[in-house]
């Protein structure tokens, strides 16, 4: 896996969100698992071979920022399947984008201290 292919795997999500939002459907998604922030391929890599970047002060960033994302994701997961459609279209512009938008700056933190170390 490499960074880019984690930036993009998460904005999928939001594409993913929407569609379920427009549906009316949880599209088989279990909240439970969608909060986890070890289950995506992501997070496995984050806490497998990812881990190897733990030194590096933008880790521990980048894995909180993945479980809130992951966070903000069940919940618009979770309002779907209670019928709010309304709550979980603002759940997914408000905090899942926010959210969204956090993660992907701080995997970009990381994969450019990763590269900038790697050259020196």
């Amino acid at each position: 896996m490499t960074f880019d292919d984690a930036m993009a795997a998460h904005l999928v999500w939001k594409l993913r969100l929407k569609r379920m939002i427009d549906s009316g459907t949880s599209e088989g998604l279990d909240v439970a698992a969608v909060c986890k922030d070890d289950l995506c391929d992501f997070g496995k890599w984050i806490y497998g071979a990812g881990a190897t970047h733990k030194d590096s002060a933008i880790y521990d960033e980048v894995v909180r920022k993945h479980a809130e994302f992951h966070a903000c994701a069940a919940e618009v997961v979770k309002r779907v399947e209670q019928g709010n459609q309304a709550g979980a279209r603002a759940g997914l512009e408000g905090p899942f984008e926010t959210a969204s938008r956090q993660l992907i700056s701080a995997v970009f933190a990381l994969r450019n201290e990763v590269e900038k170390s790697a050259l020196q």
